[in-house]
């Protein structure tokens, strides 16, 4: 695919649903690419197997990524990962209060939300960046087509919008506000020579190290009705230098959690 080509689809047998019409109807995902400074990396979407597909293209190598929260890792994390006893629950409080909302504000690639949303919880996902949004609007609609996975995207609601912008909009209303909000901000610079995943990598690509970590945070904590929980490497500082009021700790993982 030529240097500067807009993100594209191959159409056979499958079509975009309407969110992802919507997004190539107003240019987003070419507008996209060219503000994450691709301009000189081939990157495009196209459906691969069913699903929808990026495709990105450096002078190193290649990577592809598509979401599936029916099979793999989110089938094996919803069938054995532990339940309501998890860190992430715990963090969350979903043992003590099934009924809360939550708000991601950085779902990324879904995979914590799903997992919160298939132990009960009622959540929003908020994403930003317009191809991972695509991602994860056809990941969504193909897990509401299976039996096993269909009530819990019921209860998954998925919001194209700056996070800082939509969390304004949700104080300005506030029955709207949220029990929880989760934030899982990108992990910082490895000082580590190996590589981490080719996901993580492409995850990079979109939306780097983001300089809005702290003030997000800030919108958090006036924002949410009970608590803030931030998701960290468990050697990293606190984000943005706050005391949170507790942890959950797991093996890599630490949640730092911020009661109101």
């Amino acid at each position: 695919m030529p240097n500067n080509a807009s993100p594209i689809f191959l159409n056979n047998t499958d079509q975009p649903c309407d969110q992802i019409n919507q997004l190539i109807k107003t240019g987003s995902l070419l507008v996209s690419a060219r503000v994450l400074n691709l301009d000189d990396t081939p990157c495009y979407l196209d459906y691969k197997l069913g699903a929808l597909t990026l495709h990105v293209q450096t002078e190193a190598e290649s990577f592809e990524l598509s979401l599936n929260f029916v099979e793999g890792k989110s089938q094996h994390r919803r069938l054995y990962g532990g339940g309501k006893g998890q860190p992430l629950a715990k963090a969350c409080g979903l043992s003590k209060h099934p009924e809360w909302t939550i708000l991601d504000a950085t779902a990324g690639l879904g995979k914590d939300a799903f997992v919160l949303a298939s132990l009960g919880a009622k959540l929003t996902m908020c994403e930003q960046s317009p191809v991972l949004y695509a991602l994860l609007c056809d990941a969504l609609l193909r897990a509401s087509e299976h039996e096993e996975t269909d009530l819990i995207v019921k209860r998954m609601q998925l919001m194209h919008a700056n996070a800082i912008d939509y969390l304004k909009t949700l104080n300005d209303t506030p029955s709207a506000r949220p029990d929880v909000i989760y934030l899982d901000p990108m992990y910082p610079a490895r000082r580590k020579s190996a590589k981490i995943k080719k996901e993580m990598q492409i995850l990079q690509y979109l939306v780097g190290h983001s300089n809005d970590n702290a003030a997000l945070l800030e919108m958090a904590l006036h924002t949410a009705k009970h608590r803030v929980v931030v998701k960290r490497p468990k050697t990293a500082t606190m984000l943005n230098e706050i005391l949170p009021t507790f942890t959950v700790s797991s093996v890599n993982t630490r949640y730092d959690v911020y009661s109101r």
